[in-house]
This record gives C-alpha cells, structure tokens and sequence, in this order.
C-alpha cells in the first residue's frame, strides 16, 4: 500500500478552495504582522491554552494510506469540551466578515477530528477566529459538531482529493520507470563530462553544494540536467529546479528535456515566463472586476492542473497560454501552480533567492528533497546585491501625494510626512554627492505609518484614477520596508543625487543570505565557464568549507584559439584619448589580416562612439555595426542575423553587454574578438563601498570589487569565439595591466599558450601564420 505525507492545510485548500484572484496589493509586512497576531492571541490565552499543538494521523482511503499532520493554533478546554481554536488574520472590517470560508473551516474541522480521534472524544468544538491586522479587533464563530460529523468533512475533502493523489503517484512511479531506463544521451562523454556528471551525482547523494568551473564545450547542461535526473529515480528526490538569468539559456535546458523525453523520459517539466511578459491582459493587475482569468480562478484551477498532468508533460510557454486560455485562468499563476506538481522547473534566480518573488509555495522553511542548479552562477553576485538592495527616490512622494491633497488628506499627510523624513537626510548630503547615512529610523517608521495609511486606501479606492500610483509607491514602500529587517554589517544606507534624490539600503555582500537560503534545499549545484577565481565565487555565493569545488580543462584543442596579448597600450580612463589614433590602426590590422567577422567590445559607450568617429575618417565603415544600448529583442535578433548573413561583419560592441555572452557563433560567423581594457567596471560609489567593505575584512577591497567581476568580463567575451571542436578563431587583449602578473594568474590553464605583440608588424604576422596554419589543416 503507498502512502502520502499530506499536510492539513494542503488538504483544505485542494479539495475546498474557491473564489478569485486578488493580488492587487499585499503588504510585504503583513504576513510578519498575522504571525504576531497568531502569537498576541496565543499569549492571551490561560495556562491550560496549548498553542501550536501538533497533530499527525494515518488514514486508509481507497488502498492508500494518507499521513495527515499539521498545528492547530490551540488547543483548550470551556465546560468539559474540547476546542480547536483556529486563527486567521484579515483586512476585512468587523462588518464585512462573515462564516463562510468553507477552507478554513474544513482545516479546523480536520484538526478537531485528529484531536477527538486520538483522545477518543464523541464531539468536538471548533473556534475560528478572525483578528484585523490593524485595529486588531477579533470576530469569532464557534461550531460544535460530533466525531462522526467531522470524520465526514475529511473522508469528503479526501474524496475530492484522492483522484488527483492516484494521478501523481501513478506519474512518479512511470517518472522513476522512465528514469532508470535512460542512459547517457550522446554516443559517448566529452572530456571532463563524465568526471563532471559524476561530482554533480555524487555531491546530491552527500548533500553537499558544489560549484563548478567548466569551459564551454564540456556540455553544462546535460552534465548537471542528467546526474540529478538520475538521482531523482533512485532516491528521494522530489523537485529540481534549473535557474538562470537568460532566457536563451532556458530554452537550452528545456530543449535538453525534450531531447531526452525522445528517448524515454517522463519528466513534468515547467518552464516559468515573468508575469508582465505571459499576462493576457493591457495591464497586470489580477483583480477579478477587471481580469476574467482572475474571476473564479480558485474554482477552476483543479480541472485545469488534471488535465494539464493528463495531456502534457512539457510545459512551454505555449503550452501553458493554450491551456490558461481553454480554461480561463491566469497563465502565471498556472504556472506557479503546475510548478509545484511538477518535477523539473525552469526559472530566473529570483524565484529562489529574492524574498520578493520567491516561491514560497515551493520553497519553504527546509525542503531536503530539492535540488537546486544555478547556471552561468557568475551573474548571480550582482543580481543578489540588487535582490536584496532597496531604494526609494524623493519625487516619487512629491509626485503621488499632490494629486491626493485635497479629497485624502489624511494619505497625503501621511506621504508627506516620508517626504519630509527624505528632506532631512538631504540636508546632510552634498548637493550631488553620495554619503554613507546612519539608520534612518525616523524614514522607517514614516514609511511604516505611510503603508497602513495607503494600505486602507488601496482596499477602498480601486477605481481611483490615482490608485496605480499609489499602488507603485506601496510596492517601493514596502520593499524598502523588507529590506531593512535584513540590516547589518554586510549592508549601508546611504543618500545622493541619480535621477533626483534619493535614499538606498546598499547590499555589499550577499553572501550570508545566499548561504541561508542555500541551506533549505538539499544541494545547489553553481556552475560556470567563467568561475574565476573559484575562491571568490564560492565566498560571494554563500560556499563553505563543506562544498565541494571542482575545475576542468577545456575539451578543445587549444592550438585553435590563438590569444594575442598587446601589452603596449594603455586602457586605463586617463590614457584611452591619447591613444585613440592606435587603436584605430590596431582595428583596422586586425580585422583585415583575415576577412570575417569580428566583435570589437570596448570599455564604454563614450569610447566607443570616440572610436568610431575617429575610425570613420580614415577606414570604410560599410560592413561596421554599432550595437545600440538598451536594444529591444527584435533590434538584438536583427544584430546576431547579420552575422549569419554576411561573411564580413564587424560589430563595435562594449564588453558585459548582451554580445558579452549567451551568444554561439560557430565556425566561421565568429572568427574573432578584440577586447579593449581588462573590463573594469567605471568607479562609482557603490563599487568603491564593496571595495572598503573586503579590504577591512579580507584586504581584496580591489579585487572582488573590480578586478574579478570586470575580468570575468573579459573570459565571457573571449568565449564567443571557440563554441565547438571544429572552431578556430582569434582574441587579442589590449591593454598594458595584461602585462602584470596579477591579471595572468586569472588566466585560464587553455590560455597558457598566449602571445605578446608589440606593434602592428609583430600582429600581422602573428595572425597571418595562424591562419596559414589553419588552412593548411584543411
């Protein structure tokens, strides 16, 4: 007989749920103020009151047994009958709250039933209570019912429930079939893939997190995607969930699903698409007035998952807009639910490590049957800064409040009053400077007050042609909010002059969040072509001395990549003018010793349009394209098509833009790449905070500020050039730093084998035997 561990509320939810969606505005706060109610209301309570009473009961249905366990929020005595008290916290006021939430009843109800079950008790009460968040004023419903009453409700949720249990026991004993069954899908391993799969295998079975340096041409994808596939049908191993930042990186690992799904796999494989990008509708707004795909969707989401689990086992983008369409529910909130059913889920960082959009449905306080595998985990220092940095900018109040003043008065002094807060601070700033500030505790506290001022206005004003303002500065508000529970060292506040005013919670280091977040699943897997130093991304990314970490070698041969060191010119911000003239003449030698196409990446905007402009007055700028910033998807598309389409393409490009990496041009649509500078980012205040922040603690202030992510730069963007065995191609580095011993040691070992030139005789005949030599192989 099978059985399932079920959670009560799980069980509730599933077979009772009904109504719409109405995420419009929630307090990031108000889940921290509903588990204070659920303590306040607990600690008024006698000493003969116990809280958080856990329950756990095995129940035969149908030939399975169901393990049922969960808290009731009490337990208590009145007049020789037991109660269940079962707490919920609402916006609601005490008018507009009523008994009839069928779901919350029906938990208690199956709360009362363990409890009378397991004492033996004929009858039970139930109290179920509701506390509003700000007036904390409470309404409460007493029910009392007899055991067989109560064993009725859960055999009926059961009922609704046991249909759905069968469909993905049925699935997971085909899934684990399928996966024992699958073998390696290539004829044989790469160099370094099968030690790769292996470490991966191995470091799942320990529970140990791991992070990897691997070159292109290893095959990342499938090397992680197979060992912790095959983990999944010998152990217990319930979710893996494959992130990364880019989308052309998603469908490569969905792609790899299907590839395997062709010879055998069954894997529920859910590919996530951002809200604003699958939504149905002009707006995002999931109000059920305005959005039917939000009407009713509690009510239809249980007919659309069984189908969906019945019908499909790839789910693409497409996929999941064709079935939200045919059953009239919203296509992200789908997809968060079919990713919680389903075993592999594609997806941005941010669904794991930002507390903003993470998926609390799928991640929750520990889950030791997950796997987690991080994809070009180079990008993800950045982007955590960013996830937990928050900023609020001075206008916005001005700008949200004014329209308010005469009809709200009460909301626009409240706005106000944060403006007036943010007015002090820039008092103490040099106009147009930046400064480190002490805790705004005066800011909080009016952001505080603001936000349950704006909340109440919010719930009463939706058709307000003001309302998706207020809602904007709510959501800024309360992320701020958010973000100062996590204070500390690793953190400043600091105010200045970008775009207007305005005050930041800076994150300098991330890596202690990373590392509890890391924690709550079985394994994370980092993995990278451009790990380098290793040592300083497993420190960022949260690594402990427990993890493993391991490096291969590049499976190419590196007699094709021919890697041109030119020592003699200075990149540096101060020389880059000066120097201008050899540049162009250093372009101009090496895109025409071979013709072909080429990526030029210089260190900004600014040299790059000083660059071209002189370039044009001595050279023909007919086959030069300038990649434009901020592009759209179709301009970027339009871009990489011109290397397809012409055999002489030059792209001037700037290094860690979107030409940097995620782009494979094979054979002869890249033949080479001429990198300007060592990638530093430009000096900036936030970077300069980093900088103090390692040098007190580690002296690398310089290196993991700008030395290591600028360099990471410089591998990502001489990595375009060899994608495949059969490539051959160029990269010449200019810069005079490449001379210093501290930027070698961050070579590569495959970079060993580089070459210095001088000047432009010494180029030409560097690239001219190369060449020679490559077409003589052929």
């Amino acid at each position: 007989m099978h059985s399932i561990n079920l959670s009560v509320r799980a069980l509730a939810e599933y077979a009772f749920r009904s109504g719409h969606l109405d995420n419009t505005y929630m307090s990031n706060s108000r889940a921290m103020e509903g588990v204070e109610i659920h303590k306040r209301l607990q600690d008024m309570e006698g000493a003969a009151y116990e809280k958080e009473y856990f329950l756990k009961k095995e129940i035969e249905y149908e030939g399975m047994t169901y393990i049922l366990e969960g808290r009731a929020d009490g337990i208590y005595r009145d007049d020789n009958l037991h109660f269940v008290d079962e707490i919920k916290s609402t916006f609601l006021e005490e008018e507009d709250i009523r008994d009839d939430n069928i779901t919350h009843w029906c938990q208690a109800f199956m709360y009362a039933y363990m409890y009378a079950s397991m004492k033996k008790l004929d009858s039970m009460g139930i109290r179920l209570r509701y506390c509003n968040v700000e007036t904390f004023k409470t309404v409460e419903f007493i029910k009392i019912m007899d055991f067989q009453e109560l064993e009725k409700n859960l055999f009926e949720a059961l009922e609704k429930y046991h249909y759905w249990a069968r469909t993905v026991l049925d699935w997971k004993l085909e899934r684990k079939t399928s996966i024992k069954g699958l073998d390696f899908p290539h004829e044989g391993y790469r160099k370094g893939q099968r030690e790769m799969s292996v470490s991966v295998y191995q470091s799942i079975k320990d529970r140990k997190n791991i992070f990897i340096q691997a070159p292109t041409g290893i095959g990342k994808t499938i090397s992680t995607l197979y060992p912790a596939i095959k983990y999944m049908g010998y152990k217990s191993l319930d979710k893996i969930y494959y992130m990364t930042a880019k989308s052309t990186t998603k469908e490569i690992a969905f792609n790899t699903i299907k590839d395997l799904s062709d010879k055998g796999l069954k894997l529920k494989t859910v590919i996530i698409t951002a809200k604003e990008k699958i939504c149905f509708m002009e707006e995002c707004n999931c109000d059920k007035d305005y959005c039917p795909y939000a009407y009713g969707y509690f009510d239809k989401i249980n007919e659309a998952l069984k189908y969906s689990f019945e019908e499909y086992d790839m789910f693409s983008r497409e996929a999941i807009e064709e079935i939200s369409e045919e059953f009239q529910v919203c296509p992200f909130e789908f997809t968060l639910d079919l990713s919680l059913v389903g075993d592999l889920t594609i997806c941005d960082y941010n669904y794991f490590y930002d507390p903003r959009a993470a998926l609390k449905r799928g991640f929750g306080e520990e889950n030791k049957g997950t796997v987690v595998l991080i994809d070009e985990a180079h990008n993800l220092s950045d982007r955590a800064r960013s996830m937990y940095s928050a900023e609020l900018f001075k206008k916005d109040f001005l700008e949200v409040s004014r329209p308010l003043k005469e009809r709200f008065k009460k909301d626009y002094n409240a706005i106000r009053k944060v403006n007036k807060a943010i007015l002090d601070i820039m008092h103490t700033v040099e106009e147009g400077g930046f400064s480190v500030i002490e805790e705004p505790d005066r800011l909080l506290g009016s952001l505080r007050n603001m936000n349950r001022t704006l909340d109440e206005w919010l719930k009463r004003n939706k058709k307000n042609e003001n309302y998706s303002k207020v809602l904007e500065l709510f959501f800024q508000s309360s992320a701020f909010l958010k973000m100062s529970e996590l204070f500390c060292d690793d953190f400043d506040y600091y105010a200045g002059y970008e775009d207007g005013f305005k005050v930041k919670l800076f994150c300098k280091n991330p890596s202690n969040i990373l590392r509890e977040i890391n924690e709550k699943v079985r394994s994370v897997v980092f993995f990278s072509a451009t790990l380098i130093p290793l040592k300083y991304y497993s420190n960022i990314l949260g690594g402990t001395d427990k993890d493993n970490v391991i490096r291969f070698e590049s499976p190419f041969d590196n007699d094709n990549l021919d890697l041109i060191l030119n020592s003699g010119i200075s990149m540096k911000y101060r020389d880059r003018g000066k120097n201008a003239e050899r540049v162009c003449l250093l372009i101009n030698k090496y895109i025409n010793v071979k013709k072909g196409n080429y990526i030029i990446f210089f260190p900004s905007y600014s040299y790059l349009k000083e660059i071209h402009d002189l370039y044009s007055q001595y050279y023909d700028m007919d086959n030069i394209t300038v990649q434009k910033p901020n592009m759209s998807e179709a301009e970027y598309g339009e871009l990489i098509s011109g290397f397809y389409e012409d055999d002489e393409r030059i792209v001037f490009s700037v290094i860690g833009g979107v030409l940097s990496e995620g782009i494979d041009l094979v054979e002869d649509f890249l033949i080479g790449v001429m990198i300007l500078g060592v990638g530093l980012p430009r000096i900036n205040f936030e970077s300069d905070l980093v900088m103090e922040y390692y040098r007190e603690r580690y002296n690398t202030g310089f290196e993991f500020s700008y030395m290591y992510p600028g360099f990471n730069k410089v591998l990502q963007a001489s990595g375009r050039v060899i994608r495949t065995e059969k490539d051959a191609g160029t990269v010449l580095l200019v810069d005079d730093r490449y001379s210093e011993q501290r930027y070698r040691n961050l070579f590569p070992d495959s970079w060993n084998n580089y070459k210095m030139v001088n000047n432009l005789s010494e180029l030409e005949s560097e690239l001219t035997e190369f060449w020679r030599e490559r077409k003589d192989e052929r």
